[in-house]
């Protein structure tokens, strides 16, 4: 038998199974087309067997075209994984989750040992964003040579390989607008270089990392900027309190006591996060309403007259005015337009009782009571703490929610709470 026929026809066997041709009508179209099937392998008898560029073209095709298929395959795969780490970036805030999913699908295409993602921080050194550790017993983290071939190729603003003793590192920059934010860090332990289309998946998903990285500080920024403008809010609403407290001389201090109160109760009840915030707030603008009263009536060193009563029930009504259009206290608006209602229903401005009343406005009525019982006011001097506490537990269940001032009366008597600037006696 020729042996150059023979191998011929292996080959290009070899070249249509690579096609994927499977059936013996396929192999047969490619094969008769080479002039290798049926009559022609019996009439092979010419040439040398070591001289045969068809049998080694065919070879070289078949090779060629199983790269063309791993290249492909491989394309796909990164297609599919940075596909999928788009979702990523639907679903989380949290950029740290962002950069360590993206390292995660990564090292689908790239195995590393270990990774890092490096941030340029705000003082101009490398901080480590995010980092990953395969394949290995124990983290090290990114050692100095390694940061500094990093920091090397930002500057340079380009990717580069490097040995760093039995380490190969790639160093991929990240690039945005205004110039970089950092770089991914690769390692793994040998010399082999990684190859170009490892390279290129690596530069698809550090384009990537550095859209992650860009929000990131985007997301800081404005996290940041809603802080101080809470702060400034907050800052705001403070001055206002104690503008409104020294207009009555007698009642100074008065809202900055009932809001830490207030704030030490709805905690004990179960408050927390926004809801205690809210009532914070709320509790620093409870009197926000009386702007509009009139000192002839506000600072009357008496009991008011039946008329006068009616000019200070307005100061409510009043406050949920002047507050109600504001996003940033609307939520808060329960205590200055609801503090005045009573257990009993026999409360102002529209009479509410019991649960209707919100829970806010309830526990804020039995601190704002409190308070009043012990400070002076312009009509009557201060209770003693003993008195004080007699007379408010007979207030529950009429002008007071019993449950808020059960809860208030066991936290005033507990030794691990009292607080005499607080209005917390001994």
């Amino acid at each position: 038998m020729d042996r150059r026929l023979d191998r011929r026809v292996e080959a290009a066997a070899s070249l249509a199974e690579t096609l994927g041709l499977e059936t013996e009508a396929e192999k047969a179209i490619v094969l008769g087309g080479l002039g290798l099937h049926g009559d022609m392998k019996a009439a092979g008898e010419a040439g040398k067997a070591h001289e045969d560029p068809l049998a080694d073209f065919l070879i070289a095709a078949a090779l060629k075209v199983r790269a063309l298929a791993e290249s492909e395959r491989r394309s796909r795969q990164t297609a599919n994984g940075i596909r999928a780490s788009g979702f990523t970036f639907a679903s989380s805030l949290d950029p740290a989750a962002i950069l360590e999913a993206l390292l995660d699908y990564l090292n689908w295409l790239v195995p590393y040992a270990g990774a890092s993602v490096l941030i340029i921080g705000r003082s101009g050194g490398l901080e480590v964003g995010a980092a990953r550790e395969w394949r290995r017993s124990s983290s090290r983290g990114p050692t100095a040579p390694e940061l500094a071939l990093a920091q090397e190729a930002i500057d340079a603003g380009e990717s580069r390989q490097c040995l760093v003793g039995v380490v190969r590192c790639l160093i991929l920059p990240l690039l945005g607008p205004s110039g970089p934010v950092g770089a991914v860090l690769l390692v793994r332990d040998g010399a082999d270089l990684y190859d170009e289309e490892q390279t290129r998946a690596a530069d698809a998903f550090a384009g990537q990392a550095a859209a992650a990285v860009r929000n990131a500080t985007l997301y800081e920024d404005l996290c940041r900027a809603r802080d101080e403008l809470v702060s400034s809010y907050d800052t705001s609403i403070e001055v206002l309190s104690r503008a409104l407290d020294l207009r009555d001389h007698e009642t100074e201090g008065h809202s900055r006591r009932v809001a830490s109160l207030a704030v030490r109760l709805g905690a004990a009840l179960g408050l927390e996060g926004a809801s205690l915030e809210n009532l914070r707030r709320g509790a620093l603008l409870h009197d926000v309403g009386k702007i509009g009263i009139p000192d002839t009536i506000l600072l009357k060193p008496g009991p008011l007259d039946a008329d006068e009563f009616k000019v200070m029930q307005r100061h409510p009504a009043l406050a949920k005015e002047l507050l109600a259009n504001s996003s940033f206290i609307a939520n808060a608006i329960e205590v200055p337009y609801s503090h005045h209602e009573r257990w009993d229903g026999r409360g102002y401005p529209i009479g509410l009782e019991s649960g209707a009343i919100p829970l806010a406005a309830r526990i804020f009525s039995v601190v704002d009571v409190w308070d009043a019982l012990v400070h002076d006011r312009p009509y009557r001097k201060a209770m003693g703490l003993a008195e004080a506490r007699r007379y408010l537990a007979t207030l529950g269940g009429t002008q007071l929610d019993p449950f808020a001032l059960d809860a208030f009366l066991e936290l005033e008597a507990g030794p691990s709470t009292r607080n005499t600037d607080l209005g917390f006696g001994p």
